[in-house]
């Protein structure tokens, strides 16, 4: 199979099966089993693919068709438009304008990583970024389908800090089904311990692997497994030792002998609780046992659940965990914080009606809190969720509340079909807010809370409180 050719510098233009000639700008991305290339104009990307005969040629391009016939409508995925026209073996694919692989938020570029960590968009930017990258890779698992190949350069992500798009390519290497034997495809570095060692074809969990060590190193600017020592030896060392899992994750518990100095430290610093046992989970027990490693919706709920519980510094710019003490950055301490604390209201059992006790039982519920909380951000909107607001919704990044907080009051916007209510916590009746109806409540006041409901008394329902957020010193 003949591959891509230059005739004096110039790239001759592609052709698809629909006779739709395609000039290529320039690589964007390099693989084991092809190349992808910008097409002119910045929307659309040409994957080349390189196949040593003509039976494996045919095989690539029955699989290709294969994939266009899988569900994957609603999924931020490059999805194949069109195949190449042979001789080229490849396909078309649909991008957003101005993307750039994930390598951009992964790799420092320069020597100071404060700056550059700033300049790509900070921690917040990062983990809503990541959030939409572990729920794209649930939803495929969702669908019995597996991405197999995940890495940071098969991760587009808007260019600009102030979007955040991503989009998956490769798409090539999705597959229904797996099994030990069959070929697997994988970066070093992202291939989960089982796939490495020849134990088992492509996964849910070995997605789930890969997936791990790309929060990771999103967040950190480390990777989970190459500590000093494999940074300072020869690539031949990082395969052979780091990459075949033969050294322990850089923050092991007990065992200091991959651990790293690199990257933006401390690392705990960057990682919510939840997060970082996620961590411990997948970089530790997981790399002898896979059917530990958390999954990719554990991941997408740790990550949507971080996002929402940072906070800037005034001095510097620097965005952190609200539970800390100061600023990573400056130093500067953490003012405290008005956040909003998840919980559920679900039924604990039933009791005769007060006075009647030969009279039908009622209902009895009780408040549950969650370990979750957000930020309300000052001088900002903060938006909800049927996330937020329901135990397993269908569409959870559909919004339901918008609150905007201008340091004294709040005011409460509701953009649910089903009504909210607001208790004060006095005592009074719950207020019902309607679709497209606000309510104003206080918030300065230390010694008022009120409650915000998804949901009527006498139902099971999640809701937010007011808090002020307690900052240790």
């Amino acid at each position: 199979m003949a591959s891509r050719w230059d005739l004096g510098g110039l790239l001759r233009p592609v052709e698809d099966e629909y006779h739709q000639l395609w000039p290529l700008s320039h690589s964007i991305g390099v693989g084991g089993q092809g190349e992808v290339w910008l097409a002119r104009g910045g929307r659309t990307a040409i994957k080349i693919i390189s196949a040593p005969t003509e039976e494996a040629a045919e095989a690539v391009h029955a699989r290709l068709r294969r994939i266009q016939r899988l569900p994957l409508d609603g999924l931020p995925l490059a999805i194949v438009q069109a195949l190449l026209a042979p001789p080229k073996l490849g396909y078309v694919m649909e991008l957003i304008d101005e993307m750039v692989p994930l390598d951009a938020l992964c790799f420092p570029d320069e020597d100071d990583l404060a700056a550059w960590y700033l300049r790509t968009g900070g921690l917040d930017r990062r983990l809503r970024l990541l959030a939409k990258l572990a729920d794209a890779i649930a939803r495929l698992h969702a669908r019995a389908i597996v991405y197999q190949d995940l890495s940071p350069s098969n991760v587009l992500v808007s260019a600009s800090r102030e979007q955040e798009e991503i989009r998956l390519i490769d798409v090539d290497n999705l597959g229904l089904v797996s099994a030990i034997g069959s070929g697997a495809v994988y970066t070093p570095g992202y291939g989960a311990p089982e796939i490495v060692r020849g134990r088992s074809g492509p996964t849910t969990l070995t997605d789930a692997h890969a997936l791990g060590v790309l929060v990771f190193e999103t967040l950190t600017g480390s990777h989970p497994f190459r500590g000093d020592a494999v940074l300072d030896a020869d690539p031949d060392y990082q395969q052979e030792y780091a990459d075949r899992f033969r050294l322990p994750w850089i923050d092991h518990p007990t065992d200091r002998s991959n651990e790293c100095t690199n990257g933006i430290t401390p690392r705990e610093e960057l990682m919510s609780a939840k997060l970082w046992d996620l961590a411990g989970r997948c970089f530790g027990a997981a790399v002898e046992d896979p059917r530990v490693r958390p999954s990719a919706a554990l991941w997408a709920a740790a990550l949507h659940s971080a996002a929402g519980q940072t906070v800037t510094c005034p001095e510097c710019d620097w965005v952190y965990r609200a539970i800390a003490p100061s600023c990573l950055l400056c130093g500067r301490p953490t003012d405290p914080s008005w956040v909003l604390r998840h919980g559920i209201t679900c039924p604990v059992g039933v009791e005769p009606e007060p006075g009647n006790d030969d009279g039908p039982p009622c209902n009895r519920s009780a408040e549950v809190p969650l370990p979750d909380f957000t930020v309300l951000q000052p001088a900002a909107d903060t938006t909800l969720t049927a996330r937020h607001a329901a135990p397993a919704p269908d569409r959870p990044d559909v919004p339901v509340a918008r609150l905007r907080f201008d340091g004294r009051d709040a005011t409460v916007l509701s953009l649910a079909r089903e009504s909210l209510w607001l208790d004060h916590d006095d005592g009074r009746p719950w207020r019902e807010i309607r679709q497209g109806g606000q309510a104003v409540v206080p918030v300065g006041d230390l010694g008022r809370t009120w409650t915000l409901h998804f949901g009527a008394r006498d139902s099971i329902h999640r809701w937010v409180r007011l808090m002020r957020l307690a900052v240790p010193r």
